[in-house]
């Protein structure tokens, strides 16, 4: 969609809030959210804040202005940010409306660890962490448990078999207690201690189970594609949903007990909205080999799409078991949730899930924040739970001395790839570039490169790089690349699509 108009702004921003007026500290939240909610383009923030004053929907309050650069203001928005990020000067700002560049914004309800806060750097590198005190080599930064955990698809068919819990995804044969091992009475699904079954029970099987036959269609059309990022998009959905039926349960106090523990409908909803999203034709209009994939791959897209929706959304007839219906009216819920089932936001969806999944498929809130550096500073391992590998549990550590002040940068990708390579998978499967880090910097002047944006769009400039490192066989990469790392091209496309 265009630019909107005035009365469009303020249609939007009255569905939104009601009879509410805007606070000054929310303003580039509201923003960011009814931007990827109508496909807005061109809108800054003082336009929107210029269209709230003349309408007298804009109320000012002492939290502080809107954040500019170098803002650490909650809710600040950006729209590259997330784990999408340039990092340390990764990505620059285009002259123009930064079309295709995931956006997202810093959700208030986030906590930071101790030695670490959430930044605002510019509305296209976006958010990313910095370190408030130094850290040694090796020193751990911070876990985190997966915010949607959603299983690795080579472990897919142990959980649905009940071989793996479907919760933290570990071997049952290693739950802690073998009698507190639990099982879906409506389908193989096992949970191997009771927390993994409540944690299930409360933010996706009830609405998920194989056993429900509005799910039954999706869940079928995940296990047989191993779709990995539309498994994720359902989580995402059913932990919002099943916000909805907590009211249902008989015990006195636990709907409260429930919604302190793993959020209410508004908390769900924020943190889900703040992970950088991107529409997911804008990935894949990026892969060279989409031309070819597009027509084969768009009735699987819609028939998921179908299969999502029968499943979850709740103004279908009838309605999924378990939601209360009554409670979509409640605070505006209906308006946050009558477009999540379309196409348009279907894509975005996919999109989000696709940028945003650590590298075993889970969703978290600190780890994407994390920007890229092709010299990162901090790496990411598994944390080991009953001597297993946990796929949904991940560690932060310092790969080498961090000063007060720096930016906390991961890699996206193998660091030891090639620098054509490097910048082709940062554009197309994490949508920017290219990526200007001080590594890359050095190696684009060694070929005569550098990067302009007021001079060079991002896929001109691509090319340039592709021809000029076109011959570099990169033997020190090639030493150190995996066997099997140059997948076909069949392969490659699965996996930058998500499968």
């Amino acid at each position: 969609m265009p630019a909107p108009t005035e009365t469009q702004i303020v249609e939007a921003v009255q569905a939104k809030l009601g009879s509410d007026t805007v606070k000054e500290s929310d303003l580039a939240r509201l923003l960011a959210t009814l931007e990827l909610e109508n496909d807005w383009t061109d809108v800054s923030v003082r336009k929107f804040r210029s269209v709230l004053v003349h309408y007298e929907l804009l109320k000012s309050d002492m939290s502080g202005g809107v954040g500019g650069s170098s803002s650490t203001l909650s809710g600040v928005p950006t729209n590259g940010g997330g784990s999408l990020g340039g990092g340390g000067g990764g990505k620059k700002k285009k002259s123009k409306t930064n079309q295709g560049v995931p956006k997202s914004f810093i959700d208030s309800s986030v906590s930071f660890p101790p030695g670490v806060r959430g930044e605002y750097f510019d509305s296209v590198k976006g958010k990313g962490l910095i370190a408030t005190r130094s850290f040694a080599s090796g020193e751990l930064l911070f876990t985190e448990e997966a915010y949607i955990a959603t299983p690795p698809p080579e472990a897919l068919d142990q959980v649905i078999a009940g071989e793996l819990c479907a919760q933290c995804f570990l071997p049952i044969s290693s739950a802690p207690v073998p009698l507190a091992v639990k099982s879906c009475s409506k389908c193989k699904y096992r949970f191997c201690t009771s927390n993994c079954h409540r944690t299930a029970m409360a933010t996706h099987h009830t609405l998920l189970c194989t056993g429900n036959a509005k799910a039954k269609e999706l869940m079928e059309l995940i296990s047989t594609h191993k779709w990995q990022s539309l498994h994720s998009v359902a989580r995402s959905l059913a932990r919002l949903l099943s916000t909805l039926t907590y009211s249902s349960l008989k015990r006195v106090g636990e709907e409260a007990e429930l919604a302190s523990t793993y959020g209410d409908f508004e908390t769900v909803y924020s943190r889900l909205s703040s992970f950088a999203t991107v529409s997911e034709l804008e990935r894949r209009s990026r892969n060279p080999g989409w031309s070819t994939e597009k027509s084969s791959f768009e009735p699987l897209l819609s028939q998921a799409h179908s299969a999502l929706r029968s499943a979850l959304d709740p103004y279908t007839s009838p309605p999924p078991p378990s939601i209360n219906i009554h409670l979509l009216d409640q605070h505006n819920r209906k308006s946050s949730l009558k477009d999540l089932f379309d196409t348009p936001t279907f894509l975005k969806l996919l999109g989000r899930s696709n940028i945003n999944m650590e590298k075993f498929g889970g969703l978290y809130l600190l780890h994407s924040f994390l920007n890229h550096s092709c010299s990162p500073n901090v790496q990411i391992r598994h944390v080991p739970e009953r001597g297993i590998l946990s796929s949904m549990k991940i560690a932060a550590l310092a790969l080498r001395p961090i000063k007060e002040g720096e930016e906390l940068l991961i890699s996206y990708i193998d660091p030891s790839t090639r620098l054509g390579r490097r910048q082709l998978v940062l554009y197309r499967d994490y949508c920017f570039g290219p990526c200007t880090c001080s590594r890359c910097k050095q190696e684009l002047d060694a070929v005569g490169l550098m990067y302009d944006p007021s001079k060079h769009g991002v896929k001109g400039f691509l090319d340039s790089v592709a021809k000029k490192t076109a011959t570099d066989t990169d033997a020190d990469a090639a030493k150190t690349a995996q066997p099997g790392a140059d997948a076909s091209l069949e392969e490659e496309l699965r996996a930058s699509l998500g499968f």
